[in-house]
């Protein structure tokens, strides 16, 4: 059994596990990066990477010591043997794969269900690290003193680590079923490998909790929200803790924005197992497929958009936007309400609400004032899934500096107030106050919701946008930075390619973004 437990994956060089090894198959499946291969191909390849450690080991020593174990080398001769051979071939294999280390965990290593992270690329293959653990653990015998053995022992651990963090970013570089599972042993693993290493202990630390947090995926994935929410709160709580050693950390301090940014995703994280919690009916697997649909919105807008497309690198952004999902799937179950405007209508559509404050110059000569106006506009929260929408904001808000409707008489009306300085407003909110003043908190019901896929802060960039064209066109109106203040939900009917919000009027946006797309976002 010794020689069994002792094959390697001949995929990526990591051992087997013993319950691999302890079936009748012929086949054996590897448990790091879970592909499968005959004993025969393990076995074959465990002789080929054992064969290359050997002649390592040859050239890396005297010639005539040929048992490293054997008792007869006295510890002056093995120290000698250590500090004249082994430690320079030591030395230098691991520089190179203490950089490319650090490198590796410099980047965000937990991704939400199905995305994908294919940015990173390591400058070594697991099966080398694996090699480079077994040359270690090959010469520890010779370490005879406690910095030969903290040298020995620094490299054994932190190449298993570094085999093993190079398997997880190769299984997050594919949404396949399964992965988290493979993940979570991963980085636990991982960190059993750096135990005693103090230089590591915030790596460890993080890998601990990546390690809970890759759990909490997997059981969300298997429809246990339950288990998730444990399992996902206790990772979340060990990163912020990893993240203070961090920052303290001289050499890892470079990984602190990785930290950041798995932190949020865990935060995604718990929001969407929240929302998975607070229906009873709804499947833990619709909230997922919920998910997938927001993230697949995003990826369209993120290839035909070069303006826009890093907001969807930016993990923090789905953190809002799951609680806000989450919201939807309380009030559907009863638990609370979300701001509804009145009105007809069997779908509830998301618009962000803006506050505008701007100034304008009206009346000539003596009747020569200046006009303060607060003003409110909607931003359909699915903008961004049309480029025809992000990159012109007047057809996708309800465009308040339109020219306002009328015939000849209100057009001479509209002249003759200019000349003498009585004018309002140069704006036009039309049926929009109405609404907003109609929003409360009411359960969704049984109508069907549009999730929100933009932020508050991508709101007010858009308004800004839309500004623009105005103001610089028109010298006379001044106009302060938009707020967005919340989230409201008007009814409206959406028939094949058309969207009907009879509550706007003539004030609805031209469109609200890709009506295909957006049919797929209900909840």
């Amino acid at each position: 059994m010794d020689e069994m437990v002792s094959l390697r994956c001949k995929f990526c060089g990591a051992p087997f596990d013993i319950n691999s090894l302890e079936s009748d198959s012929s086949y054996v499946t590897c448990a790091s990066c879970g592909t499968s291969q005959t004993r025969i191909d393990a076995k074959n390849y465990l002789e080929q990477m054992m064969g290359q450690v050997r002649s390592w080991i040859n050239k890396a020593i005297p010639s005539g010591v040929v048992n490293l174990q054997s008792d007869n080398i006295d510890p002056v001769a093995r120290h000698n043997i250590f500090c004249n051979s082994v430690r320079p071939a030591i030395e230098t294999e691991l520089t190179e794969y203490r950089f490319g280390f650090l490198s590796l965990i410099s980047n965000q290593l937990i991704m939400m269900p199905h995305r994908t992270n294919t940015a990173f690329r390591s400058s070594h293959q697991s099966s080398s690290a694996f090699e480079f653990n077994e040359k270690a653990k090959s010469v520890a015998p010779l370490a005879v003193d406690a910095e030969s053995t903290e040298l020995i022992q620094s490299a054994g651990g932190m190449s298993m680590a570094y085999a093993m963090m190079i398997n997880n970013m190769k299984l997050l570089s594919e949404d396949k079923p399964g992965r988290y599972d493979l993940m979570a042993a991963n980085f636990s693993e991982a960190a059993d490998s750096l135990k005693g290493l103090q230089r590591y202990d915030a790596v460890r630390q993080r890998f601990e909790a990546l390690s809970e947090v890759s759990k909490g995926m997997s059981f969300l994935e298997q429809g246990n929200p339950i288990e998730s929410r444990v399992h996902t709160q206790s990772g979340l709580n060990a990163l912020e803790a990893a993240k203070q050693g961090t920052m303290t950390s001289m050499e890892f301090g470079s990984t602190y924005l990785a930290l950041e940014q798995e932190t949020a995703v865990t935060k995604a994280m718990l929001g969407i197992v929240e929302a998975a919690l607070h229906d009873p009916s709804v499947s833990p697997l619709e909230v997922l497929e919920v998910l997938k649909k927001v993230m697949d919105a995003a990826t369209v807008q993120h290839r035909s958009s070069p303006e826009w497309g890093g907001t969807f690198k930016n993990v923090n952004r789905y953190i809002e936007i799951f609680n806000n999902i989450s919201a939807i799937f309380a009030s559907r179950a009863g638990k609370n309400g979300i701001p509804i405007a009145s009105g007809a209508g069997s779908v509830l559509f998301p618009f962000w609400r803006v506050n505008l404050r701007y100034s304008f110059t009206t009346g000539t000569f003596l009747n020569k004032k200046n006009v303060e106006v607060s003003e409110t506009l909607l931003i359909p929260a699915t903008f961004m899934t049309s480029p025809d929408a992000v990159s012109n904001p007047r057809i996708s808000m309800t465009d308040i500096f339109a020219t306002k409707s009328g015939g000849l008489l209100d057009s001479l009306g509209s002249l003759f107030d200019s000349l003498k300085g009585s004018e309002k407003s140069i704006s036009n909110s039309g049926e929009i106050g109405t609404v907003v003043n109609s929003v409360a908190d009411n359960s969704v019901g049984t109508r069907k919701t549009v999730a929100p896929i933009s932020t508050k802060d991508e709101a007010e960039g858009h308004a800004r946008n839309y500004l623009r064209q105005y103001t610089s066109g028109d010298s006379k109106l001044k106009l302060s930075n938009p707020t967005v203040d919340r989230l409201i939900y008007i009814p409206c009917e959406i028939t094949g390619s058309e969207v009907s919000i009879p509550s706007l009027g003539g004030m609805s946006p031209r469109t609200v973004g890709h009506i295909e797309l957006i049919k797929t976002l209900y909840i």
